[in-house]
């Protein structure tokens, strides 16, 4: 079951577009339900139409046998404006991104929209949040400065255009799940050191809360991502 709105979000300075996927029984009980965010959701709701569709999500969470509330959220047109709101690393000289409004983005999805949704929907403390590509450095702080979010899935994070900030936050992640898939084949030396530097830490800092699928033989193209979405799902 799908709800699909949009909310004024001044703090933001945009419009942002939710796309609500509810269990199949929600409205025949009072029963609270684990909730997941996901970032850039028009990559995961492919069933709305978005130009940029990627994954129909809304199938697997269809066939998944656990109820979750899960929230997608669009992103803005701009593609810099969307980098400023998902890569506080940002390391590219680049002055159409402001890497300080990702700050503002993860306050206001904190803050404001999700004790409003917890008004219109009834879903429990555990809350987790979910990305791919750009979306999944998103996670990192989100874990790591945020209490509210207990569990993260990062799908193919993009290490290209991130800075070492990003293993300074990740030390941080404390008593928090992770599921990390990567895929080794299409991705640059550096990113596969960026990535084996990330895992030490999260390896070192959550143990046995930490789970990698990392791929030695395929990469982070969108079949291989499918495969391992289920699997993420497991951990909330």
């Amino acid at each position: 079951m799908i709800e699909v709105f949009k909310l004024t979000a001044e703090k933001i300075k945009r419009v942002l577009k939710l796309a609500v996927h509810l269990p199949t029984e929600y409205y025949g009980t009072n029963k609270k339900y684990p909730l997941l965010i996901v970032l850039d959701g028009g990559l995961f709701f492919s069933f709305l139409n978005e130009d940029n569709k990627v994954i129909d999500l809304k199938t697997i969470l269809d066939n998944y046998d656990k109820d979750i509330i899960t929230i997608g959220l669009f992103k803005p047109r701009l593609e810099e404006w969307n980098i400023s709101e998902l890569n506080p690393y940002y390391s590219q000289d680049d002055e159409k991104v402001d890497t300080s409004y990702s700050y503002v983005y993860y306050d206001y999805i904190v803050n404001d929209l999700i004790p409003l949704l917890n008004q219109k929907y009834r879903f429990s403390n555990d809350i987790s949040v979910m990305g791919m590509g750009l979306g999944a450095i998103s996670v990192i702080p989100l874990l790591s400065k945020y209490d509210v979010f207990k569990k993260g899935l990062i799908y193919s994070l993009d290490f290209d255009e991130v800075n070492d900030l990003i293993f300074d936050d990740s030390m941080n992640i404390k008593e928090k799940e992770i599921y990390l898939y990567q895929g080794e084949k299409d991705i640059s030396i550096e990113s596969i050191d960026k990535f084996s530097k990330l895992e030490r830490i999260l390896t070192d800092n959550l143990d046995d809360k930490f789970i990698v699928d990392y791929d030695k033989d395929n990469g982070n193209e969108i079949e291989n991502i499918k495969k391992h979405i289920e699997k993420g799902l497991e951990i909330i």
